[in-house]
């Protein structure tokens, strides 16, 4: 007798609204970038505005309301996210063997998501850029969350496994000496 093929475990959910989650997909999301004259710009307002695909990283629990109407932190960490035509052209992303090795985990700093099939929400396979990373109030992110009428979530446990490639990235450690090999 042949066994039943595991349940499915789905990538994604369609949700709507200003609820934020660790793994949420904003597109044309504003990131401000400062140039580094701005440190000698007396009062000038170099700032520009990058507009990114991005995907939330902060923690759901730490971007849950409270019963006063805050959440417990005030900016919300973002990461870029790139479809992979985006990197047809790539140096390294346009080879099928560096998404192969991302997908393996092998490309510290990156991490591949999975194609998302939703009808009305298709996006082709994705790349998570952990080394980049920035923040935006929570309010605003909550505003930019609700324009889209819906928008895509990851879900567990595949927004655990990215938070957790984000914290191998992160918590990366050089000694300047190392303990000796055991012989």
């Amino acid at each position: 007798m042949a066994s039943a093929p595991p349940p499915p475990y789905p990538w994604y959910a369609v949700i709507s609204g200003r609820d934020l989650q660790q793994g949420d997909i904003l597109f044309d999301c504003p990131v401000f970038v400062i140039p580094p004259e701005a440190s000698r710009a007396p009062g000038g307002h170099l700032v520009t505005v990058e507009r990114l695909n991005v995907i939330v990283l902060t923690q759901s629990c730490d971007l849950a309301l409270m019963p006063d109407g805050l959440c417990a932190v005030e900016d919300v960490i973002l990461s870029p996210i790139y479809k992979r035509q985006q990197l047809a052209d790539h140096k390294t992303f346009g080879k099928a063997q560096a998404w192969e090795q991302a997908r393996k985990g092998r490309h510290a700093g990156y991490h591949v998501l999975n194609r998302c099939e939703l009808p009305g929400h298709e996006l082709d396979f994705m790349l998570v850029d952990l080394r980049r990373i920035f923040t935006l109030g929570v309010d605003m992110v909550r505003e930019i969350a609700a324009t889209p009428a819906e928008r895509v979530r990851l879900l567990p446990p595949y927004r655990e496994h990215l938070s957790q490639a984000f914290a191998r990235f992160f918590m990366r450690v050089g000694l300047p000496v190392d303990i000796s090999p055991f012989k």
